[in-house]
């Protein structure tokens, strides 16, 4: 058996600046973002929001990334998604580099721009020594052939602009508030027009901001579960700062796409939702929870269109000068089955519950193939922008379930592109290696690659002979 995929399909697979970049020597170690201080914080340990496992004893990939690059070629890759931390480039804050700030009729900064003197004075702040080590691993990624795919904003932020402590225990009392505060819309925009044009000729694919829904959702509506800075759990909150990530979006696409003329575009994080039952409140309730998770960020950042009150109306608002996306990034990893429940309040009103998963990630998350082209198709459908799978995989430390799960993901994207003709450009697994997986540290093992985090030894899983085989067109 074969899958067929079209001859310029993208093959990659996919890693992050934070989960992966620290383990091995000192100028790999950095404590700068809000990530390094929620993570190891000991109240946020006792607090049992985080693992308590040190993202500083990782993967090492800043000095091993020689290594890793070259296995993913082995593997048959013709791209790699990596990601830069922007704390680790500018990790003194850049308020006082002026720069033109355009605002829509309610002040928010809809264009952010660096003229060519704020543009060197961005150069001197920022540490050349991290931006020419970045650009010694793009051009080694590079001269092995394949493409690279950047996501200049992977989460962390810089400690000047977020204190998720500070955040957590007193919101009110720290001018440091992150995605919250439009400040970090303003620096973004400073960060979005220097990278872009001191990394022009490295890069082919941009991503500006990866899973915006995330952050917010899980930082701000589910944070005391799910463990992400800062950890709380407010409706409006959440919405401020999706809100804020789409404009955040707008400024660095323009910015982007000033300095390199190349794709640019960003990611959500769409889990596919499924009826339980066939009663028609299901239903209701099924669409009302697919708007607030998938339907609401998309409109925002591929149409500029807001829905700040959640009734469902998403207003255009002309000031914004929208710029959109060039594709949607699809990041797909489970499916939902939902059911109307009148004992249930889920986002405080909404009468759902959701099935327990059957075939399950180590995560607990439901396992259905299928779903990475239903996402991608409905996506597609309503917004008609190509789509790159920037991540899927499985968290499954025995290796059991990976083959399967790659293979019968892939044969549905196969599918989705050759029979129903879904403009699906790539699919990257997440991940090449173990990495350090946020709030629960190093339990979860998404590689295709197992690490050994005392020797930094990289072992090659009997399941990635399987992504191995389709990326390079072989019969499996």
């Amino acid at each position: 058996m074969k899958l067929n995929f079209p001859k310029d399909f993208i093959f990659g697979v996919g890693i992050s600046a934070f989960q992966t970049e620290m383990g091995v020597s000192k100028e790999a170690h950095f404590e700068g973002t809000d990530w390094y201080k929620w993570s190891t914080s000991p109240t946020i340990i006792k607090e049992k929001l985080v693992s308590g496992d040190d993202p500083a004893e990782g993967d090492g990939f800043w000095d091993l990334y020689k290594e890793d690059i070259s296995n993913a070629k082995e593997l048959g890759q013709n791209a790699f998604r990596t990601s830069i931390e922007w704390a680790r480039i500018f990790p003194e804050n850049t308020f006082s580099v002026p720069s033109e700030i355009k605002r829509n009729s309610r002040g928010e900064p809809i264009e952010v721009k660096l003229g060519n003197e704020s543009y060197e004075l961005m150069k001197e702040k920022c540490n050349m020594n991290a931006v020419k080590h970045y650009k010694e691993i793009f051009s080694y990624i590079r001269s092995k052939g394949m493409k690279v795919f950047l996501t200049i904003y992977h989460w962390p932020l810089p400690l000047w602009l977020h204190d998720p402590l500070a955040c957590h225990t007193n919101l009110n009392g720290t001018t440091k508030t992150g995605w919250l505060n439009q400040t970090t819309i303003e620096e973004y925009g400073k960060y979005s027009d220097f990278v872009g044009r001191i990394f022009k000729d490295d890069v082919d694919v941009w991503e500006t901001i990866n899973e915006p829904d995330v952050i917010a959702t899980e930082g701000y509506l589910f944070g005391k579960e799910s463990g992400f800075p800062p950890g709380l759990s407010d409706l409006k909150l959440t919405f401020r700062v999706e809100r804020n990530l789409a404009i955040a979006h707008n400024v660095a696409y323009k910015n982007l796409k000033r300095a390199t003329h190349k794709e640019v575009g960003l990611a959500i994080a769409p889990a596919h939702y499924m009826v339980g039952d066939d009663r028609p409140e299901t239903l209701n309730v099924l669409n009302r929870i697919r708007y607030i998770h998938n339907e609401w960020i998309l409109n925002a950042v591929v149409l500029g269109k807001f829905d700040d009150d959640l009734d469902g109306i998403a207003e255009d608002n002309q000031s914004f000068n929208w710029a959109g996306t060039d594709y949607i990034g699809v990041d797909y990893y489970q499916r939902h089955l939902v059911h109307y429940d009148e004992n249930a309040n889920y986002l405080g009103s909404i009468k759902a519950s959701f099935e327990k998963c059957k075939d399950c990630s180590d995560f607990g998350w439901d396992i259905y193939p299928p779903g990475i082209t239903e996402v991608s198709k409905w996506i597609y459908e309503k917004y008609r922008k190509p789509i790159y799978i920037f991540e899927n995989g499985i968290a499954d430390s025995s290796d059991t379930k990976r083959e399967r799960y790659t293979v019968e993901h892939l044969r549905s994207l196969s599918s989705g592109i050759m029979e129903q003709k879904i403009p699906i450009k790539g699919y990257f697994h997440w991940s090449l290696f173990d990495n350090f997986e946020w709030a629960m540290g190093y339990k979860m093992r998404f590689g295709l690659y197992e690490v050994d985090y005392k020797t930094k030894e990289r072992r090659k899983r009997k399941s990635a002979e399987s992504y191995e085989r389709i990326s390079k067109g072989l019969e499996l």
